[in-house]
């Protein structure tokens, strides 16, 4: 029979094959089993992963990121997609979480936040999902939303002028980092104007600033 999971490693990150006819109580045993054995290995490492092999529902990917937490000392950044041009992105958004290595109280949300919904963190978060009108994340450190943006974000709710925000899209009039708010969205006749692409917001000596997430700017990270 087919393993139930192989564990491939790439740079910062673990390919999960996982077989795709075993019962998902079978393979979620297995996959267990899998992480207690290899957490010396891994250590405390913070890693993107990917997925491989199986369809998942939302619910079994979800399972399967908290086994990490259960079973081992890693930090699960955010899960890869096969789609190369959001795999670069959410690269990117890992790189850019920890460029020291020294952040810790990383968690990991996955789904997508609708309006009323608020979620706040004494660390710092990733959202594998959108934040919708309505819907409020908030951060004592930094806050990477693998998502579109439309509710309200706040990173560094404590005052660390360290902490930063990142998003794939952009589409809300209220993003703040260490109680700064971001004035670069505003409305133009009546219209949100739309800030394409992923960007990073953090604080410098010359206030809060938005910038493009680019290669060039990921060598050269301001903090």
């Amino acid at each position: 029979m087919k393993d139930a999971v192989t564990i491939k490693s790439f740079p910062n990150g673990l390919k999960l094959i996982l077989n795709p006819d075993m019962p998902f109580e079978d393979l979620y045993v297995a996959f267990a089993q899998r992480l207690i054995e290899s957490d010396r290995f891994l250590g405390d490492a913070k890693l993107v992963i990917t997925f491989e092999g199986r369809n998942l529902s939302d619910l079994e990917e979800r399972a399967l990121v908290e086994a990490f937490g259960e079973y081992t000392h890693v930090t699960v950044l955010c899960i890869m997609e096969r789609n190369e041009k959001k795999n670069e992105v959410f690269i990117q958004a890992a790189n850019a979480f920890s460029p020291s290595g020294e952040m810790e109280n990383t968690s990991v949300y996955k789904g997508t936040l609708h309006a009323g919904q608020n979620l706040e963190t004494e660390g710092s978060i990733v959202v594998l999902g959108d934040v919708n009108p309505g819907a409020s994340v908030s951060a004592v450190g930094s806050v990477v939303i693998l998502g579109t943006v439309y509710g309200d974000v706040a990173a560094g709710i404590k005052g660390d002028t360290g902490a930063f925000a990142v998003a794939l899209d952009i589409k809300s009039e209220s993003i703040s980092v260490a109680g700064e708010e971001c004035t670069l969205f505003s409305k133009n006749a009546g219209f949100l104007r739309k800030v394409a692409g992923a960007k990073i917001i953090y604080v410098s000596e010359e206030g809060v600033i938005c910038e493009d997430i680019t290669k060039d700017f990921l060598a050269d990270i301001p903090f």
